[in-house]
C-alpha cells in the first residue's frame, strides 16, 4: 500500500481537500525546492514526499498546512543553518516564488519579522546589481560584436 492510500486510510481514491491542497500549493514548493536543492532531477520526489508527510498530520487551520509542508520541504533540501546568502536566497524563495507571508516566513525559519524584511532587502539589492551587471556585460559584448 503507497503512501497515498495510506494518508487516505486505505482508500486509493484522493479526497477533494488534499487535490485541492496539492493544487494550490505544488507551484510554489515547487519553485522553492528547485531554488534550494542541489539535486534538481529529485525536485519532485521531494515535492510528492513533502505533501505526504504534512497530509498525514492534523493541522489546526491551513496556515498550519502550510507551515509544515515548507518545514518537511526544508528537511527535504537539507536546509538547516544557512549562510546569509543561503538563508537570504530561502527567503527570497518562500516570498516570492513561495508565496509566503512575511510572518509565515518568519514563523518558518525561526527569525524575528525585522530579520525576514532585511533578508528581502538584501537579496532585492543582490539581484538588482546582477541585473545590472548583466545589463553592462550585454552592452560590452554588442560594441565588441559590431566592431
Amino acid at each position: 500500500m503507497g503512501q497515498i492510500t495510506a494518508i487516505n486510510g486505505g482508500s486509493p481514491e484522493i479526497p477533494v481537500t488534499h487535490r485541492r491542497r496539492f493544487a494550490r500549493y505544488f507551484p510554489g514548493v515547487f519553485a522553492y525546492v528547485r531554488a534550494m536543492s542541489d539535486d534538481h532531477s529529485t525536485t519532485v520526489d521531494k515535492v510528492v514526499s513533502a505533501f505526504e508527510a504534512a497530509l498525514s498530520e492534523p493541522h489546526a487551520d491551513e496556515d498550519a498546512f502550510v507551515l509544515s509542508l515548507f518545514a518537511h520541504a526544508r528537511e527535504l533540501c537539507n536546509v538547516g543553518k544557512a549562510t546569509h546568502d543561503t538563508r537570504d536566497r530561502e527567503v527570497l524563495s518562500l516570498t516570492f516564488d513561495a508565496q509566503l507571508t512575511r510572518e509565515q516566513v518568519s514563523a518558518l525559519l525561526d527569525l524575528p519579522r525585522d530579520a525576514v524584511i532585511s533578508a528581502l532587502l538584501r537579496g532585492l539589492r543582490r539581484l538588482q546589481s546582477i541585473k545590472a551587471a548583466t545589463e553592462t556585460a550585454v552592452d560590452t559584448a554588442l560594441h565588441g560584436f559590431a566592431a
